[in-house]
């Protein structure tokens, strides 16, 4: 009676063996796969810190441009202000054609009174010296000033 005890004993031990064996390989799988999720989650981390980063570019780059429109419309002001102080050839022409414009925009307002136009006298464009030619002591080399 000892014997068969002891052989179902044994047997039974196998069992557990096998349950044992059986556990830890499905332990290793989830270690396993708990190491890819990992990997998955890194990357997914990393991908999320490069979006943030291009994001913070991206607002960088977008203030620098409003920064650049607003030098560049401050720019734009000075040049026509500029402009408009000087007398120069064309420059009742080309208020006339501004007017003309805002008028279709708006039939209802009115032209204003264009003010006499002035002389303005312009200088001829000097004339261009011919180069001066240098002889050189050295090989008789020939070179032009500019």
């Amino acid at each position: 009676h000892g014997k068969t005890i002891s052989a179902d004993m044994i047997e039974g031990y196998k069992g557990l063996l096998d349950n044992i064996s059986k556990s830890t390989h499905m332990i290793e799988e989830i270690a396993n796969a708990s190491k890819e999720q990992e990997a998955g989650i890194t990357q997914i981390n990393d991908a999320v810190t490069q979006l943030d980063q291009q994001t913070q570019q991206n607002a960088s780059i977008a203030s620098q441009t409003h920064d650049i429109a607003v030098q560049t419309d401050t720019i734009a002001k000075e040049i026509v202000n500029d402009a408009n102080s000087k007398e120069f050839l064309g420059k009742e022409s080309a208020k006339i054609q501004t007017v003309k414009k805002a008028q279709k925009e708006e039939p209802q307002k009115e032209l204003k009174k264009e003010s006499p136009k002035k002389e303005v006298k312009t200088q001829e464009p000097k004339k261009k010296e011919e180069p001066k030619k240098v002889h050189s002591t050295h090989d008789d080399a020939v070179w032009e000033e500019f």
